[in-house]
């Protein structure tokens, strides 16, 4: 039965690319939801978008269908320990060889690099040739959002 609710909480997570149904409220630690069990953590990316302690975090997350970029925010309890609060997800499946997701390595106007997350080809050159898609993760929105106009990005190679 448990491998039954398992696979019917991934089917809902590759039925749409963003799914704000599985934000559970607070949590310290992704491996407190079930949810993301089968998963490793691949990067974990956090900033301040006002003040001076970190405000939002984006965590990669992967198994061997697909990769997870879970957008949440922190906050502080009152015992200073951090809390992290899952705004919105992105699921990347089918992602071709050649092609990696990247966060925080582009830069837009009005936004800081570590709010990107785009696919793209790897290269041995500093700068990305091309970049297949990217979003943005909005923190006014609590929304990951699509960028349309890849022209306004430049990103870095991280390899």
């Amino acid at each position: 039965m448990r491998n039954l609710s398992i696979l019917l909480i991934l089917c809902l997570i590759l039925s749409c690319n963003n799914n704000k149904d599985l934000s559970p409220g607070d949590q310290s630690d992704f491996r407190e939801l079930s949810h993301y069990k089968d998963y490793a953590k691949i990067a974990d990316t956090s900033y301040v978008k006002d003040g001076v302690e970190p405000t939002h975090r984006i965590t990669h997350l992967k198994n061997n269908r697909e990769n997870l970029i879970l957008f949440k925010r922190i906050s502080f309890k009152g015992n200073g320990n951090e809390h992290q609060t899952i705004l919105d997800t992105l699921s990347i499946r089918n992602l071709d060889g050649i092609f990696s997701i990247s966060i925080g390595y582009c830069e837009m106007p009005d936004s800081a690099p570590e709010e990107i997350i785009a696919i793209v080809e790897r290269t041995k050159k500093d700068t990305i040739q091309t970049i297949a898609k990217a979003w943005k993760a909005n923190a006014r929105s609590g929304k990951i959002e699509k960028i349309q106009d890849l022209n306004t990005l430049m990103c870095l190679s991280e390899f």
